[in-house]
């Protein structure tokens, strides 16, 4: 069997598809079945939160594909041959990074929320039909989410939109469309019908359209049941303001400038941005009200079982007594030119220098001096998604590609002010398109440093915005070696090699 086209996207049963069990996982940590619930407020809850909970313990993952990529990040002194191909751009189909079967988890629990949500009928005061609506909204934008980092990490990947766990429907090689039960096809033939890759242009729709329904049900807070909802909620639970952050930035993606910059727009009027005299506690602090004050939406982490290794301190950290191996560390040559004004807020915490090692201090570090570092096994550190202060970027590089130069200073200058800096005046810079982008992505790129965004602003300037050979030009600057240096510039001068590679079984 030969898989032509989706008619409807579907999952396959997971209990046949063992060796994809990462993909279909709708079963919660705790052992109770979905099936069991949505007859009540905290039965649904428990549900939504379900959706979230294959995400948080993989961002190390996160932060490979979107910053050990890019320049900002180099190798620490303890070498793992997985994460140097990170570092090294040499990223083999065998590595254990690359697996993505935690997004399709989350996926598949969204999938399987919004088919059994109509089960659940208003319920009183606490659950009406407007907060129905809500949950549905978040299902929505955390499948988006999912999808927006698969479709620009590894390209072409696999569109699953709906849960049949009986059948599934497909166009076969003669056109003709076909019924089958799960139950009487072999491994073989649900991975032709199932996992089988989307085109890129399908997978984008798929995200547009999911966020078009998100930015219109999400009008509130899903878990606000009536219950006293714990203070890092609406960081970690989808909002109208991460949808509309994540629209404007899918919008910029798809080259729709002036869809992206009216998201942003609404977003700005809300007046979230947050000021550089507390901009460092998001990350010297756990108090989830400093961060939302500067996030739209990220994840709290979470200890499954005490003396558990968090695994950006595990990567981040010098010290071994602290479960840190120190596997990554700044790349100093690099973040010294990018953060080169010493009023910046950003660069008291962003890295730091301790005990004669350069270490990424965001995960790691309880203060801006580098004195002060986390417990042992509990570096709590939040993963930041969408910031505030991107949302005002991003509005700015629409601009600028609208052609409103003017415009784009004015964002600019906004983050700046908001994190120590002095405004830029017309005669300080160069109010030309193409070094107002560079002055707009330098900014995204301070206030994201090691968060995992790097690599995909590269990527969005060299693929949508025209600036052949950024990717090449920026990402080979940071190798010392000439050798290493000319071949990660041929490397990275082909665009098959902009896409993490998917180990074969997984399509077969």
């Amino acid at each position: 069997m030969r898989y032509i086209k989706w008619k409807l996207p579907v999952v396959a049963c997971c209990v046949m598809l063992t060796a994809c069990g990462d993909f279909f996982d709708v079963d919660p940590i705790d052992g109770a079945s979905p099936d069991d619930f949505y007859t009540n407020n905290s039965e649904l809850n428990s549900v939504a939160y379900g959706m979230y909970a294959p995400l948080s313990p993989e961002v190390h993952k996160l932060f490979l594909w979107g910053s050990a990529r890019a320049d900002l990040v180099t190798e620490g002194e303890t070498k793992d041959v997985y994460v140097s191909e990170f570092i090294n751009n040499t990223v083999s189909t065998l590595n254990p990074y690359t697996d993505y079967g935690f997004l399709y988890k989350s996926i598949a629990r969204c999938n399987h929320q919004l088919k059994n949500l109509p089960r659940m009928q208003p319920n009183g005061d606490k659950v009406t039909a407007t907060r129905l609506k809500i949950f549905y909204g978040e299902a929505y934008f955390l499948r988006a989410w999912c999808y927006f980092q698969l479709v620009r990490t590894f390209g072409q990947v696999p569109l699953v939109l709906e849960e049949v766990a009986d059948d599934v429907t497909f166009e076969d090689e003669k056109g003709n469309i076909v019924k089958m039960n799960t139950i009487t096809m072999t491994d073989e033939e649900l991975r032709a019908v199932v996992l089988q890759p989307a085109q890129e242009q399908e997978v984008w729709k798929a995200i547009m359209s999911d966020l078009a329904k998100a930015r219109v049900l999400i009008n509130g807070t899903s878990y606000a049941l009536g219950f006293a909802p714990p203070a890092e909620e609406p960081l970690i639970r989808a909002s109208w303001i991460g949808a509309y952050a994540l629209s404007a930035e899918v919008a910029l993606w798809n080259g729709l400038y002036q869809e992206a910059s009216a998201y942003a727009e609404f977003f700005i009027k809300q007046g979230k941005l947050g000021a550089a005299s507390t901009w460092p506690q998001q990350y010297t602090t756990t108090a989830a009200a400093s961060a939302t004050t500067y996030n739209s939406f990220g994840f709290m982490y979470v200890f499954e079982q005490g003396f558990r290794t968090q695994r950006l301190q595990e990567f981040t950290s010098p010290i071994e007594a602290d479960g840190g191996r120190y596997l990554v560390k700044p790349k100093m040559t690099v973040c010294s030119q990018l953060f080169n004004e010493p009023l910046d807020i950003r660069s008291k915490v962003s890295y730091m220098r301790v005990n004669r090692k350069d270490v990424i201090w965001k995960y790691i570090g309880l203060d801006e001096e580098g004195k002060s570092m986390r417990k042992p096994y509990e570096s709590i550190a939040n993963w930041y998604i969408l910031k505030h202060a991107d949302v005002y970027l991003i509005r700015g590089i629409a601009e600028n590609e609208l052609g409103n130069t003017g415009a784009a200073l004015e964002m600019l200058n906004v983050v700046r002010v908001a994190r120590g800096l002095q405004k830029y005046k017309r005669d300080d810079i160069a109010l030309d398109k193409a070094n107002m982008k560079e002055q707009l992505f330098k900014e995204k790129a301070r206030e994201d440093a090691f968060e995992g965004k790097r690599w995909y602003d590269l990527l969005l300037r060299e693929t949508r915005l025209g600036e052949s050979g950024i990717i090449a030009r920026t990402v080979s600057a940071k190798y010392d070696d000439e050798n290493q240096k000319n071949e990660v510039y041929s490397r990275l001068s082909n665009p098959a090699n902009w896409y993490l590679p998917i180990e074969p079984e997984r399509w077969k």
